[in-house]
């Protein structure tokens, strides 16, 4: 009796019938790209209509007058919907910070961009779990992260009485250990990466294919530096401001952080000139951004997109300076955690500089710096052989 079909990347259902041996058709948007949510309503409205409670041939009738009708009576033959419960939890969810709250928030909305927005939470499988938290490309502790919060609103669906079963139960994260020696670089590799940027620039703005400000990207140097030096989050490095740093006696405060703890970083002498430059350089303003974006204007301060330095540096750390692939803008971060390590800083010190909530994060950097010490034995010939 009906059918769907589907155009320009949406889903409409065709109704049809026959009368005094003739055929009528009535074709209406649903409003979707997702085929479960269309196959879904086609089923519903079949048994509207056998049912006698629609006329879609009614002139009168109208799809989505009658959807708009259901929700506002809070009958939605789709309800409830998974952007609906979204809102609900997290009006309730009173016992958490802003931050976790907004984390919740990012996490479903980005798993509702998947399976749709107006999904019906009943028709949400573990296998849209999996599709989602099991991506190849993402670290373990991303797939943990996205999996834990999934679980934790679907809990909550559940108490609610709404789903019989969690259906993130039962899916496990593969135990595979991420190889931090592979997102990691050094010194050295910093300032290949410094040199291919300047080598760039240089060859692009003699030729005219860099003029403007924007172009030529004078935020480069001195942010990486301090990402690498401060183990910085780049949302934190995007959020500081002059009024957080001091020059002077050389620290920075870290206000905005992730687990709501301030935090004081050490500045040390190779970012202390880069940041004295890079100050003068924007005419030793004493408060606003420390990397404001160059589109900015007085009275109207814009962040540095974050996106945009996550992109610049991979394309200068492996395009440019050949680094493995593996190289991304937050390996800074696990490459300032072994850089303190080898140069002296206890686990301790580590933890707090970088802002980790526990030791057990902080110490898988430690088997890095205990390979150092066996890379550095070996070629003093200390051990050349091999021990089972």
């Amino acid at each position: 009796m009906a059918s769907l079909t589907k155009r320009s990347g949406n889903y409409s259902i065709i109704f049809k019938t026959t009368l005094n041996g003739k055929s009528y058709k009535k074709t209406y948007a649903l409003g979707t790209k997702y085929k479960k949510i269309a196959e879904q309503k086609k089923l519903e409205y079949e048994k509207l209509y056998d049912a006698g409670k629609i006329n879609p041939f009614d002139d009168d009738w109208n799809l989505q007058e009658y959807e708009k009708e259901q929700e506002l009576d809070g009958t939605s033959l789709t309800s409830p919907i998974i952007s609906t419960l979204q809102k609900q939890f997290l009006k309730e969810k009173t016992n958490v910070t802003e931050q976790t709250k907004k984390t919740y928030r990012q996490i479903i909305s980005q798993f509702m961009e998947e399976v749709g927005y107006s999904m019906p939470v009943t028709m949400i499988n573990s296998s849209d779990i999996k599709k989602f938290c099991l991506k190849p490309h993402l670290a373990n502790a991303s797939k943990k992260n996205y999996l834990i919060h999934l679980k934790a609103f679907f809990n909550w669906i559940v108490d609610k009485e709404i789903l019989d079963s969690n259906p993130c139960d039962n899916i496990g994260i593969p135990k595979t250990r991420d190889n931090l020696v592979d997102k990691i670089i050094d010194e050295e590799q910093l300032n290949e990466i410094f040199e291919k940027f300047k080598a760039y620039q240089k060859k692009h703005q003699e030729s005219g294919a860099i003029k403007t400000d924007q172009q030529k990207q004078h935020w480069f140097i001195p942010l990486i530096t301090l990402a690498f030096y401060t183990g910085l989050r780049r949302k934190e490095i995007i959020q500081l401001r002059w009024e957080h740093v001091n020059l002077g006696s050389r620290f920075l405060r870290v206000t905005d952080t992730k687990n709501g703890y301030e935090r004081t970083v050490p500045i040390f002498d190779t970012l202390y000139t880069e940041l004295k430059r890079w100050k003068e350089f924007n005419g030793n303003p004493k408060k606003g951004l420390v990397f404001p974006s160059p589109m900015s204007v007085p009275g109207g301060e814009k962040a540095i997109r974050g996106g945009n330095v996550s992109k610049r540096f991979k394309y200068f750390a492996t395009e440019e300076a050949n680094l493995k692939d593996s190289i991304h803008f937050h390996g800074l971060r696990h490459s300032c955690a072994t850089f303190l390590l080898r140069n002296g800083f206890n686990v301790i010190e580590v933890k707090n500089m970088l802002g980790h909530k526990s030791l057990e994060v902080t110490n898988k950097y430690v088997h890095l710096v205990a390979n150092d010490l066996l890379n550095t034995a070996n070629r003093n010939g200390l051990i050349t052989e091999s021990i089972d």
